[in-house]
C-alpha cells in the first residue's frame, strides 16, 4: 500500500510541495493545511518537469490525498512569500471546504424551525456552501423550536445545538461534515515509551478548572413551564478534584438546556487541562494498515509522562519536510467529550501509577 501524497490544485497534480502538514481534529468542522512549495520543478521518468512558474493563488480549490485516500478537500486561504538574501519561499495555507461555515454567518429565511431534528437543521445550514453533512450516530429527537442568534456563524450555530445533544461536528472526506460522538473506535496498537513513541509531550493545568459550574438560561415557551420557571432556569454542575472553592458562572445560549449546558463545560474544561503531544513515524498505525485518524482510543504507556492507560486522540497532524514522514497525535482524557459530568465516574485511587488520571478524577482501573 502506497505511503505517497499527492496535491491537486483545480484539479491537477502539483509536484513542487516541499513540506506539507495536514490536521484533522475531532471538536473543529474544518481541516486545515499548509504547505511550502516551489511553483517549479525538474521532472523524471513519471513526471514532465514544470519549466514556468504555476503559482498557487488564494481561492483555488485543493485536494490532499494521503496514502492512497481522500483525507482533505477545500480552498487556499493564504499565499505567503518570503525572501532573504540567500533564499526565497513560498507558503500556503487553507482549509477544507467546512472552513466557510466558521467564518460566515448563519442565514437562512425562515431563521427559525420547529420539530427538526440536528441532521435536518445542519444540511439547510451547509447546503448553500456545498458542504455534505452526514450522522454516523443517533441526532436525538427533533427541537420543539430553534433559532439563529442574528450573526453567529454556521459553525457556532451547529455547535451551540450540537451540546444539547452531546455530539460533535467533525471533517469529513470531501470537505465535508459527520456528526459523531467521541471514542467510537480503538486504535489497532498502543502508544509505548521506548517502541512506537519518538517524542512526546505533556501538560497539566487546572487552572481554568472550577469546583462549581452554575449554568443560567432561560428555556423557550412550554405548555408545562409557567412563566417564571421559563425565565428563571439554573442548573449546577461539580469538579471534586478541583479542592479550593473556585465557582463559576456561565450565562447559557437562548434556548439552551442548562442541564447539559452544565455537564459541557465542566467536561470540556477538565479535558482541556490535561493534554499531550506524542510523535510517532509514519502515517500509519501499523506497517499496511489505517492510518492515524482523531477521535480513536488509544492506550498509552509512557513511564515518563507518567501516563498509562486509555486516552483519546483529539487531533492528528500529518507532516512530511526534511524530518521525514511523522504524525503527531494531541491526546485528552476520554472525559473530556463525555456525556457525563465529572462526578458521575467514581474514582479508584491508585496513587503514583498515573498522574493524568488522578488528575482527572478517572482512577478506574485499566482492563
Amino acid at each position: 500500500m502506497s505511503d505517497d501524497l499527492a496535491l491537486y490544485v483545480n484539479g491537477r497534480v502539483y509536484r513542487g510541495w516541499t513540506d506539507i502538514g495536514v490536521t484533522l481534529a475531532m471538536d473543529a468542522i474544518a481541516g486545515a493545511f499548509a504547505i511550502s512549495l516551489t511553483e517549479r520543478w525538474a521532472g523524471d521518468g513519471r513526471v514532465a518537469s514544470q519549466v514556468e512558474p504555476w503559482p498557487i493563488l488564494n481561492g483555488d480549490a485543493c485536494r490532499i490525498d494521503l496514502a492512497g485516500q481522500t483525507i482533505l478537500e477545500g480552498y487556499v486561504d493564504q499565499f505567503r512569500p518570503s525572501f532573504s538574501s540567500t533564499d526565497h519561499s513560498i507558503e500556503i495555507q487553507g482549509r477544507s471546504k467546512a472552513g466557510d461555515l466558521v467564518d460566515c454567518s448563519a442565514f437562512h429565511q425562515p431563521d427559525q424551525w420547529s420539530n427538526l431534528n440536528l441532521l435536518q437543521i445542519a444540511n439547510i445550514l451547509c447546503a448553500p456552501f456545498g458542504v455534505k453533512v452526514r450522522a454516523e450516530v443517533d441526532v436525538g429527537p427533533p427541537f420543539d423550536s430553534i433559532k439563529i442568534q442574528q450573526g453567529e456563524t454556521v459553525f457556532a450555530a451547529l455547535d451551540r445545538l450540537a451540546r444539547f445533544r452531546k455530539v460533535l461536528f467533525s471533517p469529513d472526506t470531501g470537505g465535508g461534515v459527520v456528526i459523531t460522538r467521541a471514542g467510537r473506535s480503538r486504535a489497532t496498537i498502543a502508544l509505548a515509551q521506548g517502541a512506537n513513541i519518538l517524542s512526546a509531550s505533556g501538560v497539566l493545568d487546572t487552572s481554568q478548572r472550577f469546583s462549581n459550574y452554575i449554568i443560567k438560561g432561560q428555556s423557550v415557551q412550554s405548555a408545562t413551564l409557567d412563566g417564571v420557571s421559563e425565565s428563571h432556569q439554573e442548573t449546577r454542575a461539580t469538579d471534586s478534584q478541583v479542592p479550593r472553592y473556585r465557582p463559576l458562572v456561565v450565562m447559557a445560549e437562548a434556548g439552551a438546556s442548562t442541564s447539559e449546558r452544565a455537564t459541557w463545560e465542566a467536561n470540556i474544561r477538565l479535558g482541556r487541562s490535561a493534554t499531550a503531544k506524542i510523535t510517532v513515524a509514519g502515517w500509519r498505525q501499523t506497517p499496511g494498515g489505517p492510518i492515524w485518524t482523531p477521535n480513536l482510543l488509544v492506550a498509552i504507556k509512557s513511564s515518563w509522562l507518567r501516563m498509562d492507560g486509555d486516552m483519546l486522540i483529539r487531533q492528528v497532524t500529518f507532516r512530511r519536510g526534511p524530518e521525514g514522514t511523522l504524525t503527531d497525535l494531541d491526546i485528552v482524557s476520554p472525559q473530556a467529550f463525555s456525556p457525563e459530568p465529572p462526578d458521575k465516574v467514581k474514582a479508584k485511587k491508585q496513587v503514583g501509577k498515573n498522574i493524568w488520571r488522578e488528575a482527572l478524577g478517572d482512577e478506574q482501573p485499566d482492563t
